[in-house]
Formats: structure tokens, sequence, C-alpha cells
């Protein structure tokens, strides 16, 4: 070896050593956070929350970038797809969960391709009636239901998505048929709610304002909401079995760092202890933050993946 190669080679080790150019520290460059759903939507407004203050812990830009499509499979897919360097993340919510029961032809495997990074937190869902339909509580729409069979129906942001298994399950726990309607998003689907197109619609709680056209008739959780003190659980209202929330997390492409998924986690760990975070997604918005390592959130997914398959089994309403 000559000693113009020799000295190349020690110049390059050391530039290693340093910290130089060819071992630049994550994020030398901004992070897009991918979102499956609508601007506007719960879960893009948790991401612009979470990414915000992420931003100014890792010292760089966090871009939240909606592809919204297919019950959140576009976004999903595309993050499946990316490089695995933590520059592209993807935004989740109980529907990656359900992906895999609705959707056979997928063209990725959630629990292959994608890794959990983090988990952000979990909120309640409510269940509202046209106030129209006469419903009080909601024994008065379980017996309607059970004895008109497919007559009334229900609202969701899309086949497969969070709104519309919930209803589903709770179709399941309660021995009640409705009719599905799918829309374009939740505002959507709340609209033809409040509009009498629909007549049921179970969607995230986050800080609904009351409406006259509206009757919220359970929520689901533990407790009541602070945010909507009035209305029973579903288990004060007779149904202890139905439990869902809607959950919010992190994940990422398959094949990632240990070090960039642990420094995300820890990251993002950091964001939910803020109390600007805090007073924006639990104090308003009702959702529970729930810091803890990217294995548990793994866990998680994978067992939720199980839950859904046994869902959706022979569900008409997976025909749309």
């Amino acid at each position: 070896m000559s000693f113009k190669t020799l000295l190349t080679t020690l110049l390059a080790a050391a530039s290693l050593s340093l910290g130089g150019p060819a071992a630049a520290a994550y994020p030398d460059k901004p992070v897009t956070m991918v979102v499956g759903f609508s601007p506007g939507s719960s879960i893009d407004m948790v991401a612009r929350a979470v990414a915000q203050k992420l931003g100014d812990k890792l010292q760089q830009t966090v871009i939240v970038d909606n592809k919204a499509g297919a019950g959140g499979n576009v976004a999903a897919g595309q993050v499946a797809r990316a490089t695995p360097d933590g520059y592209q993340l993807l935004v989740v919510a109980n529907s990656i969960a359900m992906a895999p029961a609705i959707y056979p032809e997928l063209k990725f495997d959630v629990q292959r391709d994608l890794r959990a990074i983090a988990y952000v937190g979990v909120g309640p869902m409510i269940l509202k009636v046209h106030k129209d339909r006469g419903f009080h509580t909601l024994a008065d729409l379980v017996r309607y239901a059970r004895a008109n069979p497919g007559k009334l129906n229900y609202g969701s942001s899309g086949v497969g998505g969070t709104p519309h298994m919930a209803t589903v399950l709770f179709g399941k726990v309660a021995g009640i048929e409705m009719t599905h309607i799918p829309y374009k998003g939740g505002a959507d689907a709340l609209t033809a709610l409040l509009g009498g197109q629909v007549d049921v619609l179970i969607n995230p709680l986050l800080g609904d304002t009351a409406s006259e056209r509206i009757t919220s008739l359970a929520i689901t959780g533990a407790s009541r909401s602070a945010l909507a003190p009035g209305v029973p659980t579903f288990a004060e209202a007779g149904y202890p079995a139905y439990d869902i929330g809607v959950y919010y997390g992190i994940m990422g492409p398959a094949g990632m760092p240990d070090a960039v998924v642990h420094q995300l986690n820890a990251a993002i760990n950091d964001v939910l202890a803020d109390p600007a975070i805090l007073d924006s997604l639990t104090t308003r918005s009702g959702i529970v933050l729930k810091a803890g390592t990217a294995e548990q959130f793994q866990r998680f997914i994978d067992n939720d993946i199980q839950r859904w398959k046994e869902v959706a089994k022979n569900d008409k309403s997976l025909k749309n």
C-alpha cells in the first residue's frame, strides 16, 4: 500500500470516528410523516400536533403529508416501500391492523413490511343518531334495529376505516344488522348524519360540540368523558363487551436501524410529556397519551391484527 493510499484510508477512518460526512447524525434533512387520511381528520389532527413538537426534539423540520385513499392503505404502501432510513414515517390508527382482514389483495404486509416506532395515544368513540329518529337511549336503537334488520343505515369515513369496523363490531355485540353507507372522510359522514342522510354514526369524540340535530347515545371507555359528561359509557348502557377506542401511533419501513427507531421512540415519548401536547390532545380532545417502547407497540399491533380478522369474518358490509 502506498503512503498516499494509507493516508487516505486513515483520514476516512478519522472522519467516521469524528462523525464526519460519512457518518452524519440522524436526521440531517427533513422528516416526513405520511397520513393516510384527509386534512381535518382525527388522525391528521394528531399527526400535526406531534409533528410540530417532534421537529423541536429532533432539531429538524417534520412535514405532514396527506396521502388519502383506500382506508389509509395508499399511505401505508408508500411507507412500506420507502427507503428504511427514518425519513418517511407513517402515522397510523386502528385501520392499519384492520387492513389485513379487509384487503386480502394488499401489495404489502403490515407485519413484514412495516415496523412499529411509538404508541401515541387512544381516545373514545361516540355513537350518535339523528334526533328525528326518536332514539333516546342505546336500548331504543337496538330494540328498533332488531325488529327492523337492515332498515337503519350508518355512515363511516370509508370501507375498512375505524368508524366502519367499530360499527361492525357493535352490530356483532348487540346482535343487530344495519346498512353501511361509506363516505370519503369522517367530516362527510358527520355532515350526512346532520343532514339526516344516515341514521347512525360511530366516530372519534375529539371535542365534539353538541348539535340540536344529533343525540349521543353511548361512548367507549372505562368511564365517561369530561368532554361529554352526560353521555353514558357502553357498559352503563348495557354493553360491557363492546370495547374499542381509536388509537394513534407511528410506524416506519421494516429494516430501519434499531438506533433510529429507538431515537425516534425516545423523542416521541418526550413529545407526549410536553404540557402543550397534553392540553391539545388530552384536555381538548379526550385522547389518553400512551408512552412506551417500540416493541410494546409492535405487540399491540400484532394482537389487534388477529382481533380484526375474527371480527371481519362473513361481514356483508366489506363487500362494498
